[in-house]
């Protein structure tokens, strides 16, 4: 008994002291401003949750699922895997301002024009689309949201280590629109003024952050040239791909879901749950963010320095998403009646289902964004990442339409194992993996 306390005793000790080492430092506080980034785009929309769940209803808010979901393809079209190849792209060349600059303003451009191009392609779908055509008002003003998408520069600020100041913004914007929504939504009638006040928040946000881009990190305004626009694309299109294929069994499962069940109240159920084990998850996000500049640079430099590196954000990253997994299995009963009320307790079993998942992207992240990324495996991602999509498509199909949410979640969980799978048994065939790292005084001895 007492080898095991001691054992425990000692494993507690090597994850704390990988924790302090990770918290110290300018990557502690680009890690912090991340955790303020995601808390203002999830943790203060799940504070309104409770309050519009209740005043929107299942169906309604199903309803609003359901657009987001459709948008949700539209918005990683625009985003094109920027938020990566855009974040090593400015990380490599940060000690040059010229660089910098240059490198946003091609950003810039293409993600307007890519906006451009989901405008066309998203006229067709809902006039075509049965289901899409009696919620196409909802679907536009969503829609309108991803201007603000493009404007709104993370991975500027992520590539330069610099993310104190879109921190303030995103947490400012939106918890006035936190505000809003409280005081102006009071009844499901109001679902287009409440998608107003989310798309409205959206686009401030991207405003105030392109402003403090120009003012503060000093980025020289000018028009790209075409090979500049063409250069981030093609620098993009792995990332883009693979974001895509995520896409398939994540963001999108709202809309799928609701294309194959008959009524919206399902989808708001599915919605609901999947929207706080997703916030569970993105307790994990940030760590990752902060750290993939700093790795990527080390990958550069010396493979053995990113793999050590790679196993100490590990020992945090593991047991981290273990505990919240056992957490949000454990209380999801207390959670769900405490976040969304009585009339939402169809949705504990999705959220016990989908909290599978946690361990898994923990996991996943290490394996495939910090390692796999790092070392320009991007084509290599995609492939996994399109294999689970197609996965989940074709579990969603099978299963969705006998057991619902249900169903919805369970493709989703073995679409997340996949990737975690695979993507270690990738960096492991080729010496990626840093739970199985050795550093050199070790096997020189």
């Amino acid at each position: 008994m007492n080898r095991v306390i001691e054992g425990l005793a000692g494993k507690f000790q090597v994850f704390r002291l990988n924790l302090r080492r990770i918290l110290s430092g300018a990557v502690a506080r680009n890690a912090l401003s991340l955790y303020s980034i995601r808390f203002a785009n999830y943790i203060l929309p799940l504070i309104t949750v409770p309050y519009l769940v209740r005043v929107l209803g299942a169906e309604e808010y199903g309803l609003l699922g359901f657009a987001q979901g459709l948008v949700a393809y539209f918005s990683v079209f625009v985003d094109y895997g920027f938020d990566w190849s855009a974040t090593r792209m400015i990380s490599v060349g940060r000690d040059d301002p010229e660089s910098v600059s240059r490198t946003a303003m091609a950003v810039w451009g293409a993600k307007f024009i890519l906006l451009s191009v989901s405008i066309i392609l998203l006229f067709p779908v809902t006039v075509l689309v049965t289901k899409v055509r009696t919620a196409a008002a909802l679907v536009w003003i969503v829609f309108a949201s991803l201007a603000g998408k493009v404007l709104f520069p993370t991975w500027l600020y992520q590539g330069l280590e610099r993310m104190t100041g879109i921190a303030i913004i995103n947490i400012s914007v939106r918890s006035a629109g936190l505000i809003a929504l409280i005081l102006f939504v009071k009844q499901p009638k109001d679902l287009l003024l409440c998608a107003w006040i989310l798309t409205i928040q959206s686009f401030l946000a991207g405003i105030f952050g392109v402003g403090w881009a120009t003012f503060r990190l000093k980025i020289r305004w000018s028009m790209p040239s075409v090979s500049d626009i063409w250069g981030s694309l093609k620098n993009g299109l792995a990332l883009f791909l693979s974001a895509s294929a995520t896409t398939l069994y994540t963001s999108g499962n709202a809309f799928l879901l609701g294309m194959l069940v008959g009524d919206f109240s399902t989808v708001g159920y599915y919605v609901a749950a999947e929207r706080l084990v997703r916030a569970a998850i993105d307790a994990l996000g940030p760590i990752s963010q902060a750290f993939f500049p700093k790795v990527a640079n080390l990958a550069h430099a010396s493979k053995d320095l990113a793999l050590r590196e790679g196993r100490r954000i590990l020992r945090v990253l593991a047991p981290l998403g273990a505990g919240i997994f056992v957490f949000t299995f454990a209380l999801a009963p207390e959670i769900v009646r405490i976040v969304f009320g009585t009339k939402f307790m169809p949705s504990v079993n999705v959220v016990r289902i989908l909290s599978l998942c946690i361990p898994n992207v923990a996991l996943a992240t290490i394996w495939s964004t910090l390692m796999m990324l790092s070392f320009k495996r991007d084509y290599a991602v995609l492939i996994i990442l399109f294999l689970a999509g197609i996965l989940n498509i074709a579990l969603a199909l099978l299963l969705a339409p006998i057991w619902g949410a249900n169903g919805m979640a369970t493709g989703v969980v073995m679409a997340e194992t996949f990737v975690n799978a695979a993507s270690f048994i990738y960096t492991l065939k080729h010496g990626l993996n840093p739970a199985r790292f050795r550093p050199a005084y070790v096997r020189n001895s």
